[in-house]
């Protein structure tokens, strides 16, 4: 296996047997923890049946399911579609799989449903809960998990003038700009995906920025930031008063 695989530990750990049966994983990449995951099971069943490989790539696995999102929740039936695939014996891989990406979308009827299955599960199976943040995660779910950390290099994802921008907002909140910044920022970034992306390029540089600091204040007060950072990127699609959001964030920023 290659060395970059970054679930390497999992599957060495997987074949001795000391394996949990659910995951957390929190990652700066959706997408990217999502592949490696169905690298993953690959490597599991590599040796049950040489179409293991192409039914996993191709989204098409009968005991994998992967769900996410619809009109920014995680909905019911889809977690029931899940559960019945779990409580199905599987036949053509070891165990069921399951993986949940942006989970910190479940409401709490259908995180409380996955709560169940992965207490009493009926068979034997391999869950992963992927997500930004693992603080954004239901406590009953996340304290019933083991936790993982999965970063990628997605710089190459933002343009030049993007970085600028992040880099030079993230500087200003670093020293306590006022809200009258933000006016600019609103502008440029009005429309909701281009703000996420903004937000996601902040959050990047965030945790660049954490990564290199030494003293435990400084990094204690940076994370908080961070969280604030993903809140902003949960919040704006159940409140597109962008500039609203930007307020309250540059302000509460400036409390710590």
């Amino acid at each position: 296996m290659n060395e970059d695989f970054k679930l390497k530990n999992i599957f060495d750990k997987y074949r001795e047997n000391k394996n949990s049966h659910v995951y957390l994983v929190e990652t700066n990449s959706i997408e990217n923890a999502i592949n490696d995951i169905k690298r993953l099971i690959i490597e599991i069943n590599l040796l049950s049946s040489n179409d293991i490989k192409q039914l996993v790539e191709n989204d098409t696995l009968p005991t994998l399911s992967i769900i996410g999102p619809k009109n920014q929740e995680i909905v019911t039936e889809d977690v029931e579609k899940i559960i019945i695939m779990l409580q199905k014996i599987p036949v053509i891989t070891k165990e069921n799989y399951f993986i949940i990406y942006n989970a910190e979308k479940l409401n709490k009827k259908s995180g409380n449903q996955m709560l169940k299955i992965i207490e009493e599960p009926d068979t034997e199976m391999l869950g992963f809960f992927v997500c930004n943040s693992v603080d954004s995660i239901m406590p009953t779910i996340s304290s019933r998990c083991q936790s993982i950390s999965l970063t990628y290099d997605i710089s190459e994802s933002f343009d030049d003038d993007l970085l600028n921008d992040a880099k030079c907002y993230l500087e200003l909140i670093h020293n306590k700009c006022q809200i009258s910044v933000n006016k600019e920022y609103v502008e440029k970034y009005k429309d909701i995906n281009s703000f996420v992306k903004f937000v996601d390029c902040l959050i990047y540089l965030e945790k660049n920025y954490i990564d290199k600091q030494t003293n435990f204040d400084i990094i204690k007060k940076e994370n908080e930031v961070l969280k604030m950072m993903y809140n902003l990127s949960l919040k704006v699609y159940k409140n597109c008063n962008i500039n609203l959001l930007l307020d309250r964030f540059v302000i509460e920023v400036s409390r710590l």
